[in-house]
């Protein structure tokens, strides 16, 4: 029994020594209180010159490049975490996980494949970033012609 009490006690000691590490120190938060609960004015913004085009006719084959521009507006860093097209016909590229301080420009460029895609065309890319709202969709949109309606 007293074997049985003394691996208890070593067990329990172990365990709480164990879960220390996997504790987050509130010191590497830095979110400033508001007496409104509200951090918008914390975090940062992100605005983009146009949040959707469209690209008109286009032949089936094609395709089509078109670079998205925003600026960080906020007051803090922002990061986008993630672009996410709708389709695998759509790409992003031209972006950076680097933050982007405030006031500072960039762009995301989509590329969109109309191979084997006629007809009408809407496809959205989500931005996810450390903004409110964490996503911001942009979208494409135009029609695939074939080569013999050209």
């Amino acid at each position: 029994m007293k074997n049985r009490t003394i691996l208890f006690i070593l067990t329990i000691a172990f365990i709480s020594c164990g879960r220390e590490q996997d504790k987050v120190s509130t010191d590497l938060i830095n979110i400033k209180k508001s007496a409104t609960n509200t951090l918008e004015e914390e975090l940062p913004t992100i605005f983009f010159d146009s949040l959707a085009v469209n690209f008109g006719k286009v032949v089936e084959g094609e395709i089509v490049r078109h670079t998205f521009k925003f600026k960080n507006t906020g007051d803090a860093p922002l990061i986008i975490s993630r672009v996410e097209p709708s389709c695998g016909c759509t790409t992003a590229k031209n972006w950076s996980t680097k933050p982007y301080t405030p006031g500072q420009e960039g762009e995301i460029t989509i590329d969109f494949d109309s191979n084997q895609r006629p007809g009408s065309q809407k496809k959205s890319i989500q931005v996810i970033a450390n903004t409110n709202p964490a996503v911001t969709n942009l979208y494409i949109t135009g029609d695939v012609v074939g080569p013999e309606s050209n």
